[in-house]
C-alpha cells in the first residue's frame, strides 16, 4: 500500500538554517500515526517537533511529549509548540532516550500519570554509522546515521514507554525490515501493518501493537 508523503499541509515551523531539517518521511509518519482524543502520545527523536504538531492539527489527542537529544532542535521544537499555543498539550524534553524511564517523563509532564503512553512515534536515524558518507554537519549526520542512537535502542525505548495495548508507529528503511520485525517479536510487539511512502523509495512505515 502506498502512502502519499505530501498529503498533510505543512505549517511554518522553525528549523535550523544549516543543520538538520525535517523531510517528507516525518510528514508521512505524522499522517500514518493514529491517536484518539483520549490518547497520550510520545514522539522519540522528535527533531523540531513536526510529528506531534502535525498529528495534533489533524486529530487532537489528550497530551504528548517529544524527546530530542540535540539542544538546538529541542529549543526549536519548544518554539514551534508555543507558536501553535500547544504548551499545555505537548511538552518537549531534551534528553537521551537510552537513559530515560517512565518515572522521568511522569515528573516532566504530570498529565502523563504513569509515564507510559498509548501511542509512540519515531523517525530515528536510518543508517548504521559505518554505512556510506557521513555529513560534515554533525547535527545532520546524527539525524541520518546511528552515531549516538542505534535502532535496537530506539525500539527498546519504545517498548519501555508503551502501555499494554499501546501502538508504535515507526518510519524506517525497507532494507532493515527483517531486523525490525525480529526485534518486535522478541519484545512482545505484534506487527499490524506496513506501508511504503510514495516518492520515497526504500522507506517503510510500521505499525505495531504491544500485547
Amino acid at each position: 500500500m502506498m502512502h502519499d508523503a505530501t498529503s498533510v499541509a505543512l505549517p511554518q515551523l522553525s528549523q535550523p538554517r544549516r543543520g538538520y531539517r525535517f523531510s517528507a518521511d516525518a510528514v508521512a509518519l505524522a499522517d500514518f500515526a493514529q491517536a484518539a482524543a483520549s490518547d497520550t502520545v510520545l514522539d522519540l527523536c522528535s527533531g523540531c517537533g513536526v510529528v506531534p504538531i502535525l498529528m495534533w492539527q489533524r486529530s487532537p489527542f489528550r497530551c504528548g511529549v517529544g524527546v530530542e537529544l540535540d539542544a538546538e532542535l529541542a529549543s526549536l521544537a519548544r518554539r514551534n509548540v508555543a507558536q501553535f499555543k500547544l504548551e499545555d498539550k505537548i511538552h518537549i524534553v531534551q534528553g537521551d532516550i537510552r537513559f530515560l524511564g517512565p518515572s522521568d517523563l511522569q515528573i516532566i509532564s504530570p498529565p502523563i500519570s504513569s509515564g507510559r503512553f498509548n501511542v509512540i512515534t519515531s523517525n530515528p536515524p536510518y543508517w548504521p554509522a559505518d554505512h556510506g558518507r557521513l555529513n560534515p554537519n554533525l547535527q545532520k549526520a546524527a539525524a541520518r546515521h546511528e552515531l549516538f542512537l542505534k535502532l535496537d535502542e530506539v525500539l527498546a525505548a519504545a517498548r519501555r514507554f508503551l502501555k499494554p495495548g499501546g501502538r508504535l508507529y515507526l518510519s524506517h528503511l525497507e532494507s532493515r525490515k527483517s531486523e525490525i520485525l525480529e526485534h518486535f517479536g522478541r519484545t512482545g510487539l505484534a506487527i499490524r501493518k506496513t506501508q511504503t511512502v510514495s516518492g520515497l523509495p526504500g522507506r517503510l512505515l510500521f505499525e505495531a501493537h504491544l500485547h
